[in-house]
This record gives structure tokens, sequence and C-alpha cells, in this order.
């Protein structure tokens, strides 16, 4: 047990030094191009110790659990291990807003004014459970713009990354947040994680067949001995179609709730807004605005904006956006 926790550190250990060079070639290289990088080499470095050090200190608990799970109820250890990573989910949500995100960025309260009043507004119009209302500063290493909910269904707490608040009018801010309403108020969130349990049973039923196959054991020199770790390892290998499978039908779950929760907010009367607001988030942090119909369906968990604006019944009446590409002006 010892032996596989080490080796978890270890092969953890070196899939981030492997991925430093195009980590690297990303932040300050092409981020750099067009403008986005706002972080120094030491914040980098910073960050990915931070993440490295999270993930085997959290993480070597939870898989001990795991392979303990197989060592006493051998074979039949599926919905035990399934409940075990649903309690971890559970864990995560809960403690990632007060200990691992200010691990990386600064929080503070959102300023009085209108927009925090829209907000509490719109929160109090959809029963939503805001507990605290929070602007993150993500312009310290990107500027790239995004809003996002962390907490349990019961207690959420709403957090603006500061470049939305500059780059969006109140009415679009709110828009989006609208949007991500209509998630919770759907369900969004139960479901994939009905979902992800789904696929994740059934994958753990193929690999309990797997953990048995001594021949794969011998082909990498294990006799006597047959850690389940090592198992899972290889078998995380031979599994990878499938998961390809698996990963286009979450995807094909994420649009379909895309879809749903920009009706929301369209039937909440945030129809031009959200458009306007979604035609800068992807303009500014240029995401994609189009690409083939199969390749966005498998790649993309969000549809493509011209399918959403589409979807919002929006028709362009203004230039939305003021985009400049950094790199491109050198280039000219």
């Amino acid at each position: 047990m010892s032996q596989s926790i080490v080796f978890f550190a270890i092969t953890t250990t070196l899939s981030v030094l492997e991925s430093i060079p195009t980590s690297y070639y990303q932040t300050f290289v092409l981020e750099e191009k067009f403008g986005f990088n706002k972080t120094t080499l030491k914040v980098w470095l910073t960050d990915m110790v931070k993440s490295l050090l999270l993930t085997i200190t959290l993480g070597s608990p939870f898989l001990y659990a795991f392979l303990k799970i197989i060592e006493v109820y051998g074979v039949s250890f599926v919905s035990y291990a399934c409940g075990l990573v649903l309690f971890a989910q559970l864990f995560f949500m809960t403690i990632a807003p007060s200990f691992i995100l200010p691990l990386f960025y600064k929080f503070s309260p959102l300023e009085d004014g209108e927009l925090k009043t829209e907000i509490e507004a719109l929160a109090k119009r959809n029963e939503f459970p805001l507990k605290e209302l929070s602007v993150m500063d993500g312009s310290t290493r990107s500027a790239h713009s995004n809003a996002f909910f962390v907490g349990l269904p019961w207690s959420k707490k709403i957090v603006l990354y500061d470049t939305l608040i500059e780059h969006n009018t109140t009415p679009e801010t709110v828009a989006v947040l609208a949007h991500e309403i209509g998630h919770w108020k759907l369900n969004h969130l139960a479901q994939l994680m009905v979902a992800t349990q789904g696929t994740l049973a059934f994958t753990f039923i193929l690999f309990s067949a797997f953990l048995g196959n001594r021949a794969i054991f011998h082909s990498f020199g294990f006799h006597g001995v047959y850690p389940p770790f090592i198992a899972f390892t290889l078998f995380s290998y031979v599994s990878s179609p499938l998961n390809c499978l698996f990963q286009f039908g979450l995807n094909v779950l994420s649009r379909k709730n895309e879809y749903q929760a920009d009706q929301y907010a369209l039937e909440q009367g945030h129809s031009d807004s959200l458009a306007y607001s979604l035609i800068k988030l992807t303009t500014e942090n240029l995401g994609t605005i189009d690409s083939d119909w199969l390749y966005s369906a498998y790649n993309h968990s969000h549809p493509i904006l011209a399918d959403r604006l589409s979807n919002l019944g929006y028709v362009s009446k203004e230039k939305v956006g003021d985009v400049k590409i950094a790199g491109a002006e050198k280039q000219d």
C-alpha cells in the first residue's frame, strides 16, 4: 500500500515535469503573443508547485481508501468505490472556496453599487442560496474573463473575475449569472454528477474483470505480487478508446444543458444582454467562433458562439466587442 502511494507521488511529479515545456510555451509564448499573459515566471512556478503538492497531499488519502476498498472487497468493490468518488467530489466542492482557491488568488467582497444590487435581486427572484459575492483578481495571471459558482447546492458563492467586470456592462454580467443560475435551477450539476457516476461505475465494472488478469502483470515484470494501483494504471491506458466515447456522451449532455441555461436566461428577460456578453467573452478571449460540427461535438463541452446566438434568436443590430490582438498588430 505504501509503495502505491509513493508510486502515485512519483508519477504525478513526473507528469508535471513533462508538462513544463508545453505549459511554458502556452503561457509565455502563445498567451504573451496575443496579450493574455499577465503572470510572472515566479508566480507560474509557484502555482505549479502548489498544484503538485495539493494533488499529492489531498489525493493520497483518497487513493489509500480506494486501494483499501479493493483489498477488503475484491472484485465486489464497485459500489463502494463509486461512493468514495462521490464523497470526494462533495468534499472538494466544500473546501475549494475557502481553502484551495485562496492559495492561488485573492478574493474581495464585491463593492456596493449597481452591480451588487442587481445580482442580489436576481438571486432573490430565483430563490438562489447566495451566501457570498466575491471578486477574484484573475487579471494578475491572465486577461481572460469569466464567472463561476462554487459551494454546495444549498450554499453558493458567486465569483466574478475582475476582468469580467471591467469588460462587461452591468446588464451583461447579470445575464451571465442568470445563465449560471439556470444551471442550478434546472439541476444540471446533479445530472452531470449522475452521468459521471454512471460512466465511473461502468469503468469500475470493466476494471474488476481486468484486475484478475495476471498475464498483463507478468508482461510488466510483476510476479507473486499484483498491486491494484498498477492494474488501474495499466487499465487506464487500455481503456482510453472507451473514455473517448464517454467524453463524447458527457459533452452531448453538457451542450444540451448550455442551451437550456441560455433559454432560462432568455425567459428571465436577458436575451440581448446575454448575446452581447457571449460575443464579448468569445471574441475578447479569442475563442472558437465557428468550427466543423463533428469536431465541435467531440472537443467542445459548450456549443460554439454561432449556435448559441442562433438558439437565442439573436439578430445583429450593432457591432459588439472591441478585439485588439497584440501579436497581429506587431505583425502589421
